[in-house]
């Protein structure tokens, strides 16, 4: 008997996938006017999400996900609440650059970046494998929790010192953001401090127990008072990072949970916001307008993408990579004196360039990848990105592979509105870390066994 001549009906990611591919081709062929907002909220909204829903099929607290949901708030966020509520609702910061003629080409670049991303992520990651987590064995479990809650209580005192060396719980009044900056700003501790805390909980929360309860309370703690400061980022990436661990670690976050805190959180962002300014331009936040001015204000990252465009349409040469492998090469120029050692102030870092030439706007791994190679150098930045993501998934769901998970995904998640330059550092120190821990956990048992 003869068999039907039919296909098999395309399955739910192969018809995003195709609808992703389309929305990207059709934005390079015909991309909205760059003065309309609107249009370009409405383009970059749609594609954001299509990647959510091809990434989250298997859950929200997932790497690649939690990596996009940031990159969508902070390349599009400014995009959105202007479209919803106008471009004279948001006067906290100047929005001029919007109408500079490149925003349309920022955005076009931050979706080629996105969907590279989603893709390689996706297919990376292979299918959800539905695996259990596995358990704790007791020796990991207290050589994790001291070194976790160690390495906390360390990133703590780096915190505490920086708070206090800026004028101390005072900071919480207005401008006590701007006063925390202008103490810190030649002291590159501060950021190291925010890393040790993520790690530290990160290795408690894979030990459970007290200690897990612990981590959480130190990071509590430090969540409030830096808050209330103003960093809201330095929060927000820990968090996020955290939750994650603690999914793979079985601990399922509830849907409803999500949906009360993600509002609580944005409202409370834009509640606090004033404190991030000082001067005549610190108006206070409604719970109305709370969580559209902290989605405007995270929106500013697209604001170097529109920056690097005008430098390289004005003719400048692309740096070929440069800015990726600037911290290598300042590493080799300071141990061998090559070049007269690693210069104090060194431009080559994207940080520095971007805060010379265009002032303290942070960073964007779009316009770091197009900075280094045009349309070309964003893809591969974010399909190299999209891929580490979805390796992750991959980690098997140890206690350490969990860590594993956590500690590589941190300084991805800080990246997306900053230089790639810190990323192999911060890595590096969390690697070494958990390679301790792992030492230990291997050592600790046969030394038991001898005595």
């Amino acid at each position: 008997m003869d068999q039907p001549l039919t296909a098999p009906r395309p399955g739910r990611r192969e018809l995003l996938v195709f609808a992703l591919v389309c929305l990207t081709s059709v934005v390079f062929v015909r991309t909205p006017a760059t003065d309309d907002i609107t249009a370009l909220a409405v383009t970059f909204g749609l594609a954001w999400a299509l990647c959510l829903a091809l990434v989250g099929r298997t859950g929200f607290y997932r790497p690649a996900t939690a990596y996009l949901v940031l990159f969508g708030v902070f390349h599009g966020g400014l995009l959105f609440s202007i479209a919803v509520r106008g471009p004279d609702t948001f006067s906290a910061y100047d929005s001029s650059w919007l109408y500079s003629g490149y925003t349309a080409g920022a955005v076009r670049l931050a979706i080629a970046g996105m969907v590279a991303c989603t893709l390689a992520a996706t297919f990376s990651a292979g299918p959800d494998r539905g695996a259990a987590p596995a358990g704790v064995s007791p020796q990991t479990a207290g050589i994790a929790a001291i070194a976790g809650l160690g390495v906390e209580l360390a990133g703590l005192g780096v915190f505490a010192g920086s708070v206090a060396q800026a004028g101390g719980l005072d900071l919480v009044s207005g401008g006590g953001y701007t006063a925390f900056l202008q103490a810190n700003e030649s002291e590159g501790l501060l950021g190291y401090g925010t890393l040790l805390i993520g790690i530290g909980a990160i290795l408690a929360i894979i030990a459970g127990g007290p200690a897990r309860a612990a981590a959480w309370t130190g990071f509590s703690a430090y969540a409030v008072v830096a808050f209330l400061i103003g960093t809201r980022g330095a929060v927000l990436f820990p968090l996020l990072t955290l939750l994650v661990v603690e999914h793979r670690r079985g601990h399922r976050i509830r849907p409803l949970w999500t949906v009360i805190g993600v509002p609580f959180l944005l409202t409370l962002i834009g509640l606090v916001r004033t404190t991030r300014l000082a001067g005549p331009h610190a108006r206070a936040s409604t719970l109305w307008s709370a969580p559209f001015d902290a989605i405007a204000e995270m929106g500013y990252s697209l604001h170097p993408s529109v920056v690097v465009l005008g430098w390289h349409s004005a003719g400048e040469p692309f740096l070929h990579g440069a800015t990726l492998i600037a911290v290598p090469v300042r590493f080799i120029e300071a141990l061998t004196g090559w070049h007269g050692g690693a210069p104090a102030h060194d431009p080559r870092l994207f940080n520095v360039e971007i805060a010379d030439r265009a002032g303290p706007i942070g960073g964007s791994p779009v316009a770091e990848g197009y900075h280094n190679g045009g349309l070309l150098g964003v893809v591969l930045l974010l399909t190299a990105i999209g891929l580490v993501l979805g390796l992750l998934e991959r980690r098997p769901r140890t206690p350490l592979g969990d860590a594993f998970a956590g500690i590589m995904l941190l300084p991805l998640l800080i990246q997306t509105r900053n230089s790639f330059a810190p990323v192999p550092v911060q890595v590096g120190i969390g690697l070494l870390a958990l390679g301790l821990v792992h030492a230990l956990t291997r050592w600790v048992p046969v030394r038991r066994r001898k005595s």
